[in-house]
């Protein structure tokens, strides 16, 4: 059931993403008079086809991991009529090409903004970034990095989400100098500082927060208090933010739970904070028998981790579309580029096995994390596609701006050497691709 869940995911994300790349690219060739052939989303043999008015075929291909549009071109047809070649991609201006050719990786920047949009407009309740346990003897105890205070700047940026910190470490990744983490604990503001040195560059799948030594925190404060509970007993209510118990700090909430599990029928004090101010109150947790015989303690109450709610409205939260596409491009951007490079390992290019895989989870953690991946994923197909690379929109871009420059089109010959060199290329990179799908979720 679960392997259906992660085929369906990863299909309509295709679907999805494919059908507005190749829209794209329709449209804008329609609008600049070449003639569309036929308009297919996937590949091999025809589960659907319709045909225009326009005389347009539009397919729906067996294998939904792709697609294109096939427009009238003297280079690949010899039956093209004198009437009809005004209306052959090959013959149309060269900026018309170009146009054409932008408009597909066009489309998937637009879904991406609409799609980010979309889930600003609705408002997203995130976590606030609290430092949680930290390692001992890990770069970032050594930095001096403390449980329980708030993350407020990576490297000078701001950041409100646990998203926006690892979308700022994702830029290190392969550099050498320091991280510098900026929290807050009161009024107070410290920078701590990490030393790193190509950091994570030959690391496939780094998770970012542990390669530091530290996790995210969940600041112990109470969602709810069970009736009849220890806790309700001792006096605690929602909102209370315990600082300390049994005589020991509490910075996070698993601190709070291991003292407690720990102190089952034992008097423990509690300090707190209410509104802003302190408390102290006594509290015996319950003793509790598990299976295995252990005996644990039980406060009865619940974690109510501080959120903040990012709603910014309808101009905002456009804005903030557009904003998270930026990041998300230039993350991208600097990834491919340190890839190259050699700052960052290729071993975590990810693959159609990982992407479903991926799709099948968030779609079934949450519709806004899955929503996010697409548009992530339209992204990355829009920029991918922008490559200077035979067969993809990039090499037509290329094509025509050569054309521009030397008053003549690029010899055919060249432009088939060219295409037989990129058909490699791509086929390399989907070995590479599914080689690190095979080796990230196949035991070895």
């Amino acid at each position: 059931m679960e392997l259906l869940v992660y085929i369906c995911a990863l299909v309509f994300a295709f679907l999805i993403l494919v059908s507005v790349h190749e829209l794209g690219h329709f449209i804008v060739a329609r609008r600049l008079g070449v003639k569309v052939l036929r308009f297919s989303v996937g590949f091999g043999p025809p589960l659907f086809k319709w045909q225009s008015k326009a005389g347009t075929d539009f397919v729906l291909g067996i294998v939904p991991l792709g697609g294109y549009i096939s427009m009238l071109d003297t280079r690949t047809q010899t039956d093209v009529t004198p009437e009809m070649e005004a209306k052959a991609f090959d013959k149309v201006a060269p900026w018309r090409q170009i146009l054409i050719a932008v408009a597909g990786p066009g489309a998937n920047f637009v879904l991406a903004v609409l799609l980010f949009w979309a889930i600003l407009l609705g408002g997203v309740a995130t976590s606030i970034p609290y430092i949680g346990p930290v390692e001992p003897d890990s770069p970032a105890d050594q930095a001096g990095l403390q449980s329980g205070e708030q993350l407020v700047q990576v490297d000078g940026v701001p950041v409100e989400q646990w998203t926006d910190v690892s979308a700022q470490l994702l830029r290190r990744i392969g550099d050498s100098g320091s991280i510098v983490l900026t929290t807050q604990s009161g009024a107070t503001n410290k920078n701590y500082s990490i030393a790193i040195n190509n950091w994570l560059s030959a690391k496939k799948d780094p998770i970012l927060l542990s390669e530091l030594g530290f996790s995210p925190g969940l600041l112990p404060v109470l969602k709810a208090v069970q009736t009849g509970s220890a806790g309700e007993f001792a006096g605690l209510q929602a909102g209370d933010h315990i600082v300390a118990i049994g005589g020991q700090r509490v910075r996070d909430w698993t601190e709070l739970v291991e003292i407690v599990r720990n102190a089952p029928d034992q008097e423990l004090t509690v300090q707190f904070e209410r509104n802003g101010n302190p408390h102290l109150v006594v509290a015996t947790p319950k003793g509790s028998v598990l299976e295995d015989g252990t005996i644990i303690g039980l406060l009865g109450v619940e974690l109510g981790h501080p959120t903040t709610l990012v709603q910014p409205g309808i101009f905002g939260s456009m804005l903030g579309g557009i904003k998270e596409t930026w990041n998300y491009t230039t993350l991208i951007i600097t990834s491919i580029g340190k890839m190259i490079t050699g700052q960052m390992s290729p071993s975590n290019l990810a693959g159609p096995v990982s992407i479903a895989h991926y799709a099948g989870t968030t779609v079934q953690s949450s519709f806004v994390d899955y929503v996010t991946l697409l548009g992530m994923l339209s992204v990355s197909l829009g920029l991918i596609n922008l490559l200077p690379i035979p067969v993809l929109d990039g090499g037509h871009i290329v094509y025509a701006t050569a054309q521009m420059i030397m008053r003549r089109p690029v010899p055919l010959k060249v432009q088939q050497i060219a295409t037989m060199v990129g058909i490699f290329f791509i086929g390399g990179m989907f070995i590479l691709v599914f080689f690190n799908d095979i080796t990230r979720f196949i035991p070895s």
